[in-house]
């Protein structure tokens, strides 16, 4: 009976240690969550213990998700994933390379089989896969920053064209490409630009691939300063020099065109693609409600959460007060935020790292902005598109906001299109929320693209 004992916890022992063996690597696999589509979910199994383990689902640009609790026995293993509210169940099979798991979220059990490797996201049907066209690296190094762009030229051959575009991206850092959840909008769009006869410049953001420079406490201003040098670079160079400089500028890059135009007189036009163009605390709140309406949270919760989202923002502009009151002010706010959504308040980390952002260089510095001061500056020629299903720079008020600064600044020579059926990121969608950006594969309407190309074709000097 001992021996029988003895044999079967080595059994026991051999069995768990195969597991673990050969259960640690990063698995992926494509989560069918209904309508046809899938989602990819990454699980990165660094060790047997939860704070070794997390998931990712980069469709999304989630990386990183916490594991709460890990329970592993002979053949399978069981993970909670407590901000989810999910739980993922699994087991693999007989050879080690597949697991066969069970995603369960809101009393919703759905089938996910993973597979061994890392996450490869597809090629976008509309990447370039030919280029009849000049391709330049190019750096740009600005003395006053300290900051040198990595970037790529695009010019018709011989440089035969009389304008040129610099393509500056939107918050957060990205690459020449503007690259996001599988998808290159700048190299899309540069491509279209350039086969349309327009030579374009694209560069990593400061302190971003292939660029140099501190960004952790960079300001929008700041960004601007790395556009202008980008300016300052064309008029410098004797193949480029006489062509007509424009700036295109998503979302936030749509704040920084006409501020860097309103201080230089070499900005020649300007394209505003789902530019701000009113007060940035109003913006961001009505940011929060629409992205929260368009991901399924109900009327209530959304307007509750944008309430509060903008009593917070209101506090981080109140000059009034001392910086240490702001920051107790919008703390108690953001644990009424968090109750909203039904949120644990008690996790004082938490709230503290939500503080923390809201005073940070780039947030404060924006929230203590207003598009408008340098718009109604703009007296050259400017064209503003927004999409109607953006949720991120909503396009009736942001539209108007643009309208409004070009009568102010007596501009008789801009184009504003609000168009139909895209995203913040011009893709074509049903809905704008940002969960679909990933899974659409379109990258950058071709529509949106020829009324740029055509309106800078269009333009005449």
């Amino acid at each position: 009976m001992k021996e029988l004992f003895y044999t079967s916890l080595l059994a026991i022992l051999v069995s768990s240690s195969l597991f673990s063996q050969n259960i640690i690597d990063t698995w992926h696999g494509d989560l069918n969550v209904g309508n046809g589509m899938t989602l990819a979910v990454v699980l990165n199994i660094n060790g047997l213990s939860a704070d070794s383990i997390t998931m990712d689902s980069p469709e999304q640009a989630a990386f990183g998700i916490k594991i709460d609790n890990a329970d592993f026995s002979s053949d399978s293993f069981s993970l909670e994933i407590s901000s989810l509210g999910a739980k993922l169940e699994g087991k693999p099979n007989t050879t080690y390379d597949t697991l066969n798991c069970t995603l369960t979220q809101h009393k919703q059990a759905l089938p996910l089989t993973m597979i061994r490797g890392a996450y490869v996201p597809k090629p976008k049907k509309q990447d370039p896969k030919d280029f009849p066209y000049i391709v330049e690296e190019v750096e740009i190094f600005n003395p006053e920053t300290n900051v040198k762009l990595s970037g790529t030229l695009t010019a018709p051959y011989d440089y035969k064209c009389d304008k040129i575009a610099i393509l500056v991206s939107g918050s957060g850092l990205q690459n020449r490409n503007e690259e996001i959840l599988g998808h290159k909008p700048f190299l899309v769009l540069s491509d279209y630009l350039t086969r349309n006869g327009i030579a374009v410049i694209r560069y990593d953001d400061r302190g971003f691939a292939k660029s140099t420079g501190d960004a952790s406490n960079a300001t929008t201003y700041d960004l601007s300063l790395d556009a202008e040098s980008v300016v300052k670079f064309i008029r410098n160079d004797s193949r480029l020099k006489d062509m007509k400089i424009g700036i295109i500028g998503h979302s936030e890059g749509g704040i920084i065109a006409p501020m860097v135009a309103a201080r230089n007189s070499d900005v020649d036009f300007i394209v505003m693609l789902a530019g701000p163009a009113i007060e940035m605390s109003t913006l961001l709140a009505r940011q929060n409600y629409d992205v929260m309406k368009s991901s399924g949270q109900s009327e209530e919760i959304a307007k509750q959460y944008s309430k509060h989202a903008l009593e917070a923002y209101k506090i981080v502009k109140n000059k009034k007060l001392s910086i240490d009151e702001k920051k107790k002010q919008v703390a108690e706010i953001i644990k009424k935020m968090n109750l909203v959504v039904s949120e644990d308040t008690s996790d004082e980390n938490a709230i503290q790292e939500s503080v923390d952002v809201l005073f940070s260089p780039w947030m404060y510095y924006s929230l203590n902005s207003n598009p408008q001061d340098d718009l109604c500056k703009i007296k050259i020629p400017l064209l503003a598109l927004n999409g109607d299903k953006d949720v991120q720079v909503y396009s009736k008020d942001n539209l108007a906001g643009v309208e409004k600064a070009m009568k102010k600044a007596k501009n008789p020579n801009y184009k504003i299109l609000e168009l139909k059926g895209l995203n913040h990121l011009f893709q074509k969608c049903i809905f704008g929320s940002p969960n679909f950006y990933g899974k659409n594969e379109e990258t950058f309407n071709e529509d949106a693209m020829k009324e740029i190309a055509e309106w800078i074709n269009g333009l005449k000097y």
